[in-house]
This record gives structure tokens, sequence and C-alpha cells, in this order.
């Protein structure tokens, strides 16, 4: 479950929420409102490699329909280093 908190605790008990990280992400609150989420440097790192992992999935994926489209597109690697001039 979501913990949550609201601006005026967050200036107040920083320290101690910064502490319960490890029992999850918190939720911060102004006027009702979420504006931001409390997250351990790990889990702050881990959702940063899923989602670029997702984009390169979607990206290849995104190629494969293209070449599936007009297989044209593809070019041989010698012929891209000769054009490269290596």
């Amino acid at each position: 479950m979501l913990r949550t908190t609201n601006v005026s605790n967050l200036r107040s008990d920083l320290s101690s929420l910064l502490k319960d990280l490890d029992e999850g992400p918190i939720l911060v609150l102004s006027h009702s409102r979420p504006t931001a989420v409390l997250v351990e440097p790990e889990m702050f790192d881990a959702l940063v490699e899923k989602i670029e992992l997702l984009e390169d999935i979607v990206d290849g994926r995104r190629v494969i329909a293209e070449y599936r489209a007009d297989p044209d597109l593809a070019v041989d690697a010698e012929e891209v280093f000769e054009r490269l001039g290596q």
C-alpha cells in the first residue's frame, strides 16, 4: 500500500520519513493533490532501468514492423561499412 504524507509533515518529519523508505514509497500531497513520490535510490534506479528497457523494446518492435512493411529498408552490414569507407 502506498503511504502518503503532506508537505507540512514532510518538512517537519523528513528524517523519519526518509528512514522509513525501506517500507515502500511515500506519496507527498500538497493541497490534497499528489506532488512528489519519495523512493529509495535503488528503487528509482531500478525503475529508470526498466523504463529504458521498455523503450528499447518498443523501438525494436517499431523497427521490426518497419522492416516487415518494407524489407528493402534493411542494408547489409558490409554495404554500410563500404559507405563509411571502412
